[in-house]
Parts: structure tokens; C-alpha cells; sequence
């Protein structure tokens, strides 16, 4: 995984650590591509370290992965859940006490128990430099299963359990002393609802969660005391009462939820992420501590194939006291409103919003939920609240400024504004300590609007010259890794190039496949370290539409030196329409350090590349900087198939090529099945990718799929490229009407770097549901020769929407007859399912004989015959 290391957020006065692909972020617990928090300090930026910290990785019950992240200075202690599928990571229970993290996984089928990391990984790679401070900011110092007051102060045994439950599940539990609030070990029992702890004389509060797999999930609470005997506790799941935010929109529903108990010392309980699990939770009246409800809710219905157009991004906290009723009433005309538009640089798909409401306890978890790209997202938020958000797709992710906005209308913002390019000023961090040259930028993809991006498939390299000759070059790095390279001793002048690389074929991000960046600096020996201020420049284009292409008529760029304390200075602007083989200048108008400038677009134009240079006039550092495919043209929009060299590819198949029934899956249940193509090219393979959709390559009905495929050489110039799929159809789906044809596309790269094959429609496949016929009825019965027999069943296909199945409305259906003393069916008739899937026939019976309903399979069900019905003519 990708190490990302904390940066100055704006709006908050604390550091933070945010990644692109599963959106790490410092403090974070990832649950359903959500990411707990907890509040830190206000810290000045540290500069770059010189090797990334270490991981701790653990494999949590259910097969998911919990890796935990350190800190720097006063940032807090990271940790994410990454599916083991690439699914969603599913619903956790979650407990963050002293320097301890438990999670316990509940929205997936099967057993599971609870999974403890420490917060405070070591490494030999952090001695010798500043490490994590050790500590959630708030939490209580005190070692985890301490006991207050002196060694010799006596204890008494504490059992736990859990009344008026039917449940057989693993549960976390916590205690703490009610005055102190210094927190003490229970010790569960493994699949039951009970635990042990031993504790001194005193006042406690006691809290567990518990849950299961499309069952209630529960947060109970229980006040008691201990004096000089055992204690038995029970928390009583029937008081328990439903907890959560109601809306006056009857067409939302909730789409992902955060509950959580929030302490005085700054600790919490509670759940987090997707899942249609209620939760309920225990009235209850403690002094300094919290319930907060966050709840994302969207339209009903809605996919993560097809967004809710809507969002109610919703906040709301019972302080001290969790009343009898806790669930909090909201009218949409007392929120606040306001529209975000997401813009992409390639194939229409879904993306992600997520955001957490900044609060006094601190913290909070992430919550998840697919917007349209490119599109316009509706927004109802609670006003007066301030959030933290982050936005993104695939493996992009900006950083949107935190928000607070008041009831009524308020003004709209725009994420994804081409061009992505390196941004700003102290963004990036270059530094000097003796002869070691710091440098760290990991804001690679950042919009034109401010957003602060990343783009976690990106990579880095850097070429060091001094005098005309190379002193030293790294490659392959990823783009958000810190990079340390070795100066010569004493004064010098040095060139350096940084060249940040992406995937320019991925079907959603076409655009700032290559940027680079190109300095000349003067730097001598230092004894402490020093900030070289490198100038970076910073670029927007007007006029560009949702997936940022510009039409025929001239677009206006508008460039931007950034020099951190100098005196910056533009000096030139180019552009290109042939991937950087000839620039053309801009004619430009503007002050020394923004200028402006017309570039004319012409109708076969794919993509616009964009360069310009300039100085700090302080320090004499000069800078040049280029986006290749800066946005796109007229014909951008297109996205046609590629194909450079000699690099082919064949015998793509999907599901070995099966129709992939999907059938009998419960909510959260995955089916997997494999996608495979051959790929040639005379220099050999250096890797593919594939997509599964539906619909239109350009503007696709829903995207299944899109990853890395494993080439494995067959010889020294084929390979064979092939991945696994997984695939929940309730969740990744959500929608009957996606059963059908499906498409593949297909690329791979050549190993000499310049052969590329783009297959955009290389294969198809069908997604089928389970069509099932009842069984026959004919009545009446025995009939006589020659009066009506009325023949009725039902036709239903697997949901999924629902579990179990649906009616499968207007599909033809025959009636068939088998006459008796005969083996062979007849076609009698052909009729047309109704709304509620019935078919039903009334005809004239002559002889004796069988009778049972067909259904012929088409792209979207398999076939179906129902059970015969037997009538005898008399």
C-alpha cells in the first residue's frame, strides 16, 4: 500500500494523512470506504522523512485486512480496512480506547470475533527521527487494563452478559471508571454475549456492541457499582430503542450511517458504514459523553451504478443525556441546500463523496456513498455543522475545503476541474540537511479549482544534473512517497527534473497522463535543514465542459507562478495538440506572475497539452512545468480505441465463457468469476487491464468492474492477462434491469514502453437472473371433452433488489401439451407474463394429456419450464 504522510488542512487547524486509493486517512478506520478521524492538534508542516514509516497489517476475522499506519510529530496514528474482494469492506462495530483499536466486523455472514491492533506501530526505519506521538488526541493516558490507584488496592470480579437477547454473536465491551472515566479490560467470550473483568471499588459505565449480519445492531449501556463482592451486570437489549435521523422526503432512504458513543476522555464506541441494519441503542445519562448520529441518505432505490442525483448529508447529537425516543426529526426546508457539480476526464461513471461532520468530541467516521461522474449532486445538509469532505473516483481522491453552510440555498462548488497538475506554493515540500535533498509532493493531481488531489496509481521519478552531467536518478517511485536523493558537497547549481506519470488509457481519466517539472536551483551544504522554496505553476482553463473537453471556439488558459516567499514571474506559455511534439506559443497578457492567453481548439482536436515557464525573481530558481493532455478537444470527448506498435490481444473471455447466473446471493454475498485475454507484442507484455460494462463505452449504463489484470509470459512475446471479479449483485448491482449483455474492454502494454492495444468492445458476456416457472394449474379437473380449461402459473427471476425473487413482467410464455401415451411436447399457445408475473390461458380439452408453462431463455434470464399439471378429459 501506499505510505501518505500528514498535510496542513484547510479549515482545521490539524494535520492529516490522506490517501487516494482506499482514501487512508491519519486517525482513519475505513469501513465501507469510510475513515474514522479523531481530532489532533494544531501542528506546523514537518518536513519530509527520509524513508517512509513501516505498515502493521492484520487479518481481521472475516478476511479483511486492518493496516495500521503511524503518525509524525503530532499526527495521530492511522489505520484502514481494505476488503479481502475489492468490494465493499462491509459494517464494523468499532472501539478506539488508549492506544487500542478494536474492530469486530458484522455485516458479513459467518462467525466472527473481535480484532485488536496497537495504534503505536515501531520500526527500525523510525528510530532516529520523530515518531508518532502514541496518542488519540483526547484519549486517556492510562495503560490499557490499568487499574486506579495502587497495586495493592483489591479487585472483584465483574461478569457481563446480555438480557433478552437471542443473538449468538462476539460482541466488544468496554468499562470505565465513572469519576475518572480511566477505562478497564473486559474480556469477551467468544460467540456470546458475555465477558469478564476485575475491578477495584468505584462508580463504572459499561458500553458493548453487538451485532449480525442483516440483523439489529446494538449500543448498550449500564451504570453500576462495586464495593467489597462480585458483581454480576446484565445490559438489557429489550430497552434498547431505535436510534437514528428522520427526514419529511418520503423518496430517501438511508444509505450509510455512523453511530457512536462518544466519553469524556475523548474515547468511543459505536458503528460505522453500509448495511440496512438498524441500530438501536440504550437511553442512558452520563455526564460529559455524547451519542452521535451521522446519516447519509439518498434516493430510494439508487445504485452504486446509478448515484442518487440527492444526498442529505445529515448531523445530529444527543449531549449527556440519550432520551427515551432517540431518533432526530429534520424538515428538508431546515437544511441547508446546495449543488456540486463532478466533472471527470474521461468515461461517465460513478464516483464518491464522503464526509464526516467536525464536532468538540473529535472524530468521527467517513461515510461513503456513489455520486454521478460527470454529473450534479443536489446536497441537504444540517446547517450551521461544519464538515470535512473528500470526493473522488477510482483512484483519484480531492480534498474539498471544509464546509459549513446555513439553512436556505447556498452557493454550488465544482470538483474536477481540468487541468490536474502539481498545485501550490508549500504544497511541495524540497528541502536541504546537509547534503541530503528532501522532496516530497504528493498532491500529483490536484484541480484547477484548489482541490488538493491524488491519484494513487501514479508514479515518480527524478533525474538530479548538475554541470550538464546526471549525479543521480530514482524511477519507479509512488507519487505520493517522500524521496530522498544525495547532493555533492558544497555550493552548486543543479537541474532537476521530477516526471509524475499516470495511466493515460484508464476508460475514466484520460487527461495529465504526464507532468513534469523541471527546475534549476543553487544549494550549498547546510547544517540544519532548509527549504529551497522550489516554484511550481498553476493552470485553469475556462469554458470546459462536464467531462472537461472545450468546444471549437478558442479556450482561454490562464497560468500561474507560485513562489513561496520570492517574487514570482511568468515567462512563457506553449501549447500543444500532438502530445508535446511541437509547441506552439501563446500570445499572453497579464502581471509578472499570472498571465492569459487564447488557444485556438480545432474540431479533430483530442487533447490539449499544456507548458509554461518561470522564475523566482528572488532567488534566481527557474522552473518549467508541463500537463500532457492538460483537457481534452471536441474529438477527446469520443474516447476512441488505441492501438500503437505491434501489441495485439485476443481470446478474451469472461466467466470462461459461461453465462454468469446470478442467483440464490444474499445481501453482501459475492460471486467471483474470472476475466482472461491473450496479449501479444514482439518486446513481450508488460501488463493489461480490463473493464465489464453495460450500454455505451462513452457514456456507459453501469461500470461492473475495472482492474489490473496479471500477465504471466507464455513465451518471449505472449502472455496471458487474467483477473477476478467479485461480485455482490445487491450491492454492485442493486438493479434487475443490468441483467443482459455485458461488454469487455481490454488493454495492454508492451514492454518497450511505446506498443499499447485498446480494445474498447473485445468481448461480451451475459449476466443472467434465475427465471422459475410454478408449477402448472389447469382447472377444472377432470374436464369434459370439449369445455374450457383455464392453465395458470407464475413466471419470477431472481431479485436484485431484494432478496428472493420477482415478478418477471411481459416475457412470452408458451403453453405446451404432452398427450398421454407420448413424449414429446407440443406448443400450444404463447402469452405474455403479467404485471404481477402471472400467465394464464383458457382453451377447449379434447384429449387426455399433460400441461406445463416454458420459458426461453434471452440475454437477460435462463429458461424455465414449470411442473406439468396431469388432466384427464372426460
Amino acid at each position: 500500500m501506499t505510505y501518505t504522510r500528514g498535510t496542513g488542512h484547510t479549515g482545521r487547524g490539524r494535520q492529516m494523512a490522506r490517501g487516494a486509493a482506499a482514501g487512508t486517512l491519519t486517525g482513519a478506520l475505513v469501513v465501507a470506504a469510510g475513515w474514522l478521524c479523531p481530532e489532533a492538534s494544531a501542528a506546523p508542516a514537518a518536513p519530509a522523512p527520509e524513508v517512509p514509516p513501516a505498515v502493521t497489517a492484520t487479518t481481521l476475522a472475516d478476511g479483511d485486512r486492518l493496516e495500521v499506519l503511524p503518525g509524525e510529530g503530532a499526527t495521530q496514528p492511522g489505520f484502514r480496512i481494505v476488503s479481502q474482494d475489492g468490494g465493499p469492506a462491509g459494517r464494523y462495530a468499532y472501539a478506539l480506547s488508549g492506544d487500542e483499536l478494536t474492530v469486530l466486523p458484522t455485516g458479513r455472514t459467518g462467525r466472527t470475533t473481535p480484532t485488536r491492533a496497537d495504534l503505536e506501530p515501531r520500526s527500525e526505519q523510525t528510530a532516529g527521527r520523530p515518531g508518532p506521538s502514541g496518542r488519540l488526541a483526547g484519549l486517556s493516558s492510562a495503560p490499557r487494563g490499568g487499574t486506579a490507584g495502587s497495586a495493592a488496592t483489591a479487585t472483584y470480579p465483574v461478569t457481563f452478559s446480555v438480557a433478552n437477547s437471542l443473538q449468538d454473536t462476539s460482541s466488544i465491551m468496554r468499562v470505565w471508571d465513572s469519576t475518572t472515566w480511566q477505562p478497564y479490560d473486559v474480556e469477551p467470550e467468544q460467540f456470546a454475549l458475555r465477558g469478564t473483568a476485575s475491578l477495584p471499588p468505584g462508580n463504572y459505565f459499561a458500553l458493548t456492541v453487538y451485532g449480525g449480519y442483516n440483523q439489529p445492531n446494538y449500543l448498550l449501556a449500564k451504570s453500576f457499582k462495586v464495593t467489597s463482592a462480585a458483581v454480576k451486570v446484565a445490559f438489557d437489549q429489550a430497552g434498547a430503542k431505535e436510534t437514528g435521523i428522520r427526514t419529511d422526503d418520503g423518496s430517501v432512504t438511508r444509505t450509510t450511517a455512523a453511530v457512536s458513543a462518544s466519553l469524556p476522555n475523548g474515547q468511543s464506541i459505536g458503528y460505522a458504514g453500509s448495511g440496512r441494519s438498524k441500530v438501536f441503542v440504550t437511553p442512558f445519562i452520563a455526564s460529559g459523553s455524547a451519542l452521535r448520529i451521522h446519516e447519509v441518505q439518498g434516493r430510494k432505490g439508487a445504485t452504486p451504478q446509478r448515484p442518487s442525483p440527492v444526498r442529505y448529508d445529515l448531523s445530529h447529537t444527543f449531549e449527556r443525556t440519550v432520551p427515551a425516543d432517540p431518533v432526530a426529526q429534520v424538515r428538508q426546508a431546515d437544511l441547508a441546500e446546495t449543488e456540486l457539480t463532478v466533472r471527470g476526464g474521461g468515461q461517465y461513471r460513478s464516483g464518491f463523496l464522503q464526509t464526516v461532520p467536525n464536532t468538540p468530541y473529535g472524530g468521527g467516521v467517513y461515510l461513503s456513498a456513489p455520486v454521478p461522474v460527470a454529473g450534479f449532486l443536489t446536497e441537504y445538509v444540517t446547517p450551521g455543522r461544519a464538515f470535512s469532505r473528500i470526493a473522488g473516483y477510482g483512484t483519484h481522491t480531492f480534498e474539498l475545503p471544509d464546509r459549513t453552510l446555513q439553512k436556505g440555498v447556498n452557493r454550488g462548488e465544482s470538483v474536477g476541474r481540468a487541468p490536474y497538475a502539481p498545485t501550490g506554493g508549500k504544497k511541495y515540500v524540497a528541502s536541504r540537511l546537509r547534503d541530503d535533498l528532501n522532496l516530497y509532493g504528493p498532491f500529483s493531481v490536484s484541480d484547477s479549482d484548489g482541490a488538493f488531489g491524488r491519484d494513487a496509481g501514479a508514479t515518480q521519478s527524478y533525474r538530479l544534473s548538475a554541470d550538464g552531467e546526471t549525479v543521480t536518478e530514482v524511477a519507479g517511485k509512488p507519487a505520493q512517497s517522500p524521496v530522498s536523493l544525495k547532493l555533492p558537497p558544497g555550493q552548486g547549481t543543479y537541474e532537476l527534473v521530477r516526471t509524475v506519470t499516470r495511466d493515460g488509457e484508464t476508460p475514466f481519466s484520460r487527461l495529465s497522463d504526464k507532468l513534469i517539472s523541471e527546475w534549476s536551483f543553487t544549494s550549498g551544504t547546510t547544517t540544519t535543514r532548509t527549504d529551497l522554496g522550489l516554484p511550481d505553476i498553476g493552470f485553469r482553463v475556462s469554458g470546459l465542459g462536464l467531462r472537461n473537453e472545450t468546444g471549437p471556439t478558442p479556450s482561454r488558459v490562464i497560468a500561474t507562478v507560485n513562489a513561496p516567499d520570492g517574487t514570482p514571474r511568468l515567462r512563457g506559455l506553449e501549447f500543444s495538440v500532438d502530445g508535446g511534439t511541437t509547441w506552439t506559443p501563446i500570445p499572453v497578457v497579464g502581471s509578472s506572475a499570472t498571465a492569459e492567453g487564447e488557444v485556438p481548439v480545432t474540431q479533430n482536436t483530442r487533447y490539449v497539452s499544456l507548458r509554461a515557464t518561470g522564475s523566482d525573481e528572488r532567488t534566481g530558481t527557474t522552473v518549467r512545468q508541463t500537463v500532457s493532455r492538460a483537457f481534452a478537444g471536441p474529438a477527446g470527448v469520443t474516447l476512441p480505441p488505441r492501438t500503437a506498435g505491434a501489441t495485439a490481444v485476443s481470446d478474451v473471455t469472461v466467466n470462461e465463457n459461461k453465462p454468469l447466473v446470478l442467483d440464490g446471493l444474499a445481501h453482501g454475498s459475492s460471486a467471483m468469476f474470472p476475466v482472461q485475454f491473450t496479449a501479444t507484442d514482439p518486446s513481450g507484455i508488460a501488463g493489461g487491464s480490463f473493464l465489464l460494462y453495460q450500454g455505451a463505452y462513452n457514456k456507459p449504463d453501469a461500470v461492473l468492474a475495472d482492474g489490473t489484470a496479471h500477465c504471466r509470459p507464455v513465451d518471449a512475446t505472449t502472455s496471458t492477462c487474467s483477473g477476478l471479479v467479485s461480485l455482490a449483485p445487491h450491492t454492485d448491482l442493486g438493479d434487475n434491469a443490468l441483467a443482459g449483455v455485458w461488454k469487455v474492454a481490454v488493454a495492454a502494454h508492451a514492454n518497450d514502453g511505446q506498443g499499447v492495444a485498446d480494445q474498447q468492445e473485445a468481448g461480451a458476456f451475459r449476466m443472467m437472473r434465475k427465471a422459475v416457472l410454478a408449477a402448472a394449474d389447469a382447472a377444472p379437473e377432470p374436464v369434459t371433452a370439449g369445455g374450457d380449461l383455464t392453465v395458470t402459473s407464475r413466471l419470477t427471476a431472481s431479485d436484485w433488489t431484494d432478496e428472493g425473487y420477482a415478478a418477471y413482467a411481459g416475457q412470452p410464455v408458451t403453453l405446451q401439451f404432452r398427450q398421454t401415451g407420448t413424449t414429446a411436447w407440443s406448443d400450444v399457445r404463447t402469452v405474455t407474463s403479467g404485471a404481477d408475473g402471472s400467465v394464464t390461458t383458457t382453451l377447449r380439452a379434447w384429449k387426455n394429456g399433460d400441461w406445463r408453462w416454458a420459458f426461453a431463455a434471452n440475454p437477460a434470464a435462463t429458461a424455465a419450464s414449470s411442473a406439468a399439471d396431469h388432466v384427464e378429459v372426460k
